[in-house]
């Protein structure tokens, strides 16, 4: 009994931190970053904004938890995705609607993203290296690498690909995709689009079939062994 009593002071506290972060999500999402105060996310969140200080001391941290919450979705999805699937194509293909489905759920909350990106930290964008978003980058960016990394060890793809490259083309296509989506309110062929968008990464990075002879050499040699032929026939003759 005494355990559980110590308890119940901890699971308050994670549901209210819960509370005041889906609050601020909503807020975000429904009237942009710049333009939701704190006191407004501690009345959503039916707190006090004393109370809300005591959790998070700026919008910036809040925005802060909000992206490390996405991305410990998309990380846990990911574990998931690499330990249930061994095929290399089918990986691409499921990372790449996880990660569309984890940050377009709230769609008008992902446009909200996009523009908080260019506001919350700004020096963080002038030298992004050891800012919050690179870190929690780089945390995500091992899937992708992974599944490369395995594909190459098992042959299925060339041992020469530029990784880094690849990686930018991968989630490149994925946010502007993401976009696209949104904007056509076309996330009912998310699937095909995804496909479309992964078909043609994955056939550049397989192994180069070894390359025919041109067919015009092909048609002299076809026509050299005909002569040759039929000059042994005449001698005969």
């Amino acid at each position: 009994m005494a355990d559980a009593l110590e308890e119940r002071p901890l699971s308050r506290s994670a549901q209210r931190e819960a509370d005041i972060l889906e609050a601020a999500i909503h807020l975000f999402g429904e009237e942009g970053f710049q333009s939701v105060t704190t006191r407004k996310i501690a009345a959503r969140a039916g707190i006090s904004e004393g109370t809300l200080f005591n959790y998070f001391s700026s919008k910036n941290e809040l925005m802060r938890a909000i992206l490390e919450r996405i991305y410990e979705e998309l990380r846990d999805n990911a574990s998931v995705i690499l330990r249930e699937h061994l095929d290399s194509r089918t990986r691409l293909q499921l990372l790449a609607e996880n990660h569309i489905e984890v940050m377009s759920r709230d769609n008008a909350l992902f446009m909200r993203m996009i523009q908080a990106y260019m506001n919350v930290d700004l020096a963080g964008y002038t030298s992004i290296r050891g800012s919050v978003l690179h870190k929690l980058n780089l945390s995500y960016a091992w899937v992708f690498d992974t599944t490369v990394q395995e594909a190459q060890r098992r042959g299925e793809v060339r041992d020469d690909l530029n990784l880094s490259a690849l990686r930018d083309l991968f989630f490149g296509g994925l946010e502007y995709l993401s976009r696209s989506l949104f904007l056509h309110e076309a996330f009912d062929r998310m699937s095909e689009r995804v496909g479309s968008l992964v078909e043609p990464l994955w056939q550049s990075m397989l192994p180069q079939a070894p390359a025919e002879p041109d067919r015009l050499e092909q048609a002299c040699e076809r026509i050299e062994a005909a002569a040759r032929r039929l000059a042994k026939q005449a001698a005969k003759a």
